[in-house]
């Protein structure tokens, strides 16, 4: 690869996301319960919910900020509503991030320009980076806000320029605004430790530096602030609280859901890195040696162990959550490209590896081995056309002449070749649509439903005009269907005994097996304690348990 040629693999970078991203999205539904959540909060702001505190289920949404959801209404108000229009949103932010890591790329090593073509091509065909990059969640703007953030700190060290202490505060206030202070984790340890990767008469003066840096998050704060002020007086309390504190630093403290052993990010590494870290060339340039190298590899160095040690050592920890620090990855794996070449093509086809264990259980899921899964009876062709894929992916991987073309196809391959094979039980198990359409066609007169933690999962899908009501609490259900007759209750087990329900339908949905019920008219309820129907509770959305947090 010439010095000239770094815009080819970029371009070719961004084409192959896009394609592998859509091809991703197109063959899964929306995977309840974050993508569903999420689409549920947007159009509750779409439909009449504030603009500035966002709602799930009528009441408030504190578990993330608006900007996503914002972004979501923009576009529908652009292009009109539409659910792939609204999916398109946080993809979007992935092919962002895959041009930053190539821009990033040329501004630390501008005397191997070849690298930034290549640090773009591993970022957006990483499997990891692929599998979250296409989905509707907050982690690929938190990406790009990371890697706008790690432009700027490089500027810094160049002199008193307005810009990146400008760029610096901007990239902090948007990534507040997708997911919350936590771009504080990711972004300013290699901030504060500029002493360690900046050596020589090139480092700044450490006042200078730390000024500008206070200078930069004092821009951020004010940013957010033009949401955060209003936000805080509209949410009232309990808002306040949650999403400056319980959402951000609380999760820090003690987690209150995902909690995972302090190991569980080392034992997701492999995972990370597939398939660009599983080559020689790969694992050469993780050494040690190459990782403080040059001021550069020192800056991605720190900008990635920090960020491994802290969410470590956070109890809270999900998959994605080390999602901003796949670009870092990529842009040390950049270096292998001296060692591209390959003389053992077969051991390329140890990068199939995740892909032939899929195939496997599939072809078992097929023939009845496990009774518990979709039989997948009626799906042949699709386990088929993925082993076909498969196969293609294989044939990639051992003619192409330079080893780094071969990577750059595995991934995409394999992963559009496993959804493929998984193609009954994705849409069996998480296809929200038969029970949307159900309550869609039955919710004239208001949607209840007793799962104290529903949060949202049929709601954007039956594109309901009022929020569901989560009943929770003793004679909720009884109240409720008093002020509703006609309504609809959603309930992910049996209600016998309650007079006055009639079962419309059952469906089976992720384990769950849900049963819709409507309300019997005004006349046809029971009367409780005396001539008058009992009144209605009070029971409104802030009753309701929260949703399960991402």
């Amino acid at each position: 690869m010439t010095s000239s040629a770094w815009r080819v693999p970029l371009i070719c970078a961004l084409v192959t996301f896009a394609l592998a991203a859509t091809a991703l999205m197109i063959m899964r539904p929306l995977m309840a319960i974050d993508e569903t959540r999420y689409l549920t909060v947007a159009w509750e702001m779409w439909t009449g919910g504030s603009k500035i505190v966002p709602h799930l289920n009528g009441g408030i949404y504190s578990d993330k900020p608006p900007l996503l959801f914002w972004l979501i209404n923009l576009v529908w108000g652009v292009f009109g509503q539409s659910e792939w229009i609204a999916r398109l949103v946080a993809p979007f932010f992935g092919l962002l991030s895959v041009w930053l890591v190539a821009v990033l790329a040329r501004k630390l090593w501008p005397e191997a320009p070849e690298r930034a073509g290549l640090a773009a091509l591993i970022l957006a065909t990483t499997g990891v980076f692929l599998i979250f990059g296409s989905t509707t969640m907050f982690d690929t703007m938190l990406t790009a806000a990371t890697l706008m953030g790690m432009i700027a700190i490089w500027g810094l060290k160049d002199g008193l320029r307005a810009g990146p202490v400008i760029g610096l505060g901007i990239a902090l206030g948007l990534g507040v605004l997708a997911k919350g202070p936590v771009i504080l984790v990711h972004v300013m340890p290699a901030a504060l430790l500029m002493p360690l990767w900046a050596h020589g008469e090139g480092r700044p003066a450490l006042k200078g530096w730390y000024g500008r840096i206070g200078v930069a998050f004092l821009i951020g704060f004010a940013l957010v602030l033009f949401w955060l002020g209003p936000a805080v007086v509209l949410g009232g309390a309990e808002y306040r609280e949650q999403i400056l504190w319980k959402q951000s630093a609380g999760r820090m403290v003690e987690s209150f859901a995902h909690g995972r052993p302090i190991w569980f990010f080392i034992a997701l590494l492999p995972a990370y890195l597939w398939p660009w870290g599983w080559s020689r060339a790969g694992l050469a340039a993780l050494k040690p040696s190459h990782l403080w190298a040059d001021a550069g590899s020192r800056l991605v160095t720190i900008w990635a162990v920090t960020a491994l040690i802290s969410f470590s050592l956070i109890s809270g920890k999900q998959a994605h959550y080390l999602l901003p620090e796949l670009p870092a990855l990529a842009l040390l794996l950049s270096g292998m490209l001296p060692t591209a070449e390959r003389r053992m093509r077969a051991l390329r086809l140890f990068w199939l590896l995740p892909g032939i264990l899929v195939a496997i259980g599939a072809v078992a899921v097929h023939f009845g081995a496990f009774p518990e899964l979709p039989d997948g009876s009626g799906s042949w062709l699709f386990l088929i056309v993925g082993l076909v894929i498969l196969a293609l992916a294989g044939i990639v991987a051992m003619r192409a002449r330079e080893g780094w073309r071969a990577e750059a196809f595995v991934a995409p391959l394999v992963l559009v070749a496993i959804q493929a094979m998984l193609w009954q039980i994705l849409w069996s198990v998480y296809d929200t649509r038969p029970i949307a359409e159900l309550i869609a066609s039955h919710s004239d007169h208001g949607v209840a439903t007793t799962d104290g933690n529903y949060a949202g999962q049929f709601s954007y899908v039956a594109r309901l005009e009022t929020p569901v009501t989560v009943l929770t609490g003793d004679g909720a259900l009884e109240n409720w269907m008093a002020a509703h007759p006609g309504g609809l209750v959603l309930a992910p087990k049996a209600l016998d005994g309650v007079s006055g329900l009639g079962e419309i339908a059952e469906r089976h949905f992720r384990q769950r097996d849900w049963r819709l019920y409507q309300v019997a008219g005004a006349q046809a309820l029971p009367e409780q304690g005396g001539d008058a129907p009992v009144a209605p509770a009070t029971v409104t959305p802030e009753t309701a348990a929260p949703a399960p947090a991402n």
